[in-house]
């Protein structure tokens, strides 16, 4: 089978930052809750999937292979989402088809390398990744 990418942006974002945010991007986000992902995660089904892909196996996101270009790509529109208005995370996951999220880890993109992070993002963990702005 095949490696899938889920995820999705926290209901109450400014529609036309949202619109902007993803306007030439090959990537999406559906507005979502974590239970909307674990479902879509558990049927197998696609409305949760971040890319248009017919499988996510070559996507770089968890190939512990941070120099790839699409890492920054993908880095650089989660960087952009930070200036939605009304944003407060995302959630992402990677998982082989058939296969479930075991484990949850919740961190704030400022205190990550965003880069990094993706290219080791494991398996059946579902990442709440926190964008909104902190303020110390």
């Amino acid at each position: 089978m095949c490696y899938f990418i889920y995820g999705s942006i926290n209901n109450g974002v400014n529609t036309d930052d949202y619109e902007k945010a993803f306007l030439h991007s090959n990537y999406r986000f559906n507005i979502g809750s974590k239970n909307d992902v674990n479902k879509c995660v558990e049927a197998c089904s696609s409305e949760y999937r971040i890319t248009l892909s017919h499988c996510d196996c070559e996507n770089p996101i968890g190939k512990n292979e941070a120099d790839s270009s699409e890492l920054g790509k993908i880095a650089t529109l989660l960087h952009s989402l930070t200036d939605i208005r009304g944003i407060k995370h995302i959630y992402l996951s990677r998982n082989w088809y058939g296969e479930i999220n075991k484990t949850e880890q919740t961190l704030h993109i400022d205190d990550i390398d965003v880069k990094a992070f993706l290219a080791n993002v494991q398996d059946n963990c579902l990442y709440k990744i926190e964008l909104f702005k902190k303020y110390f």
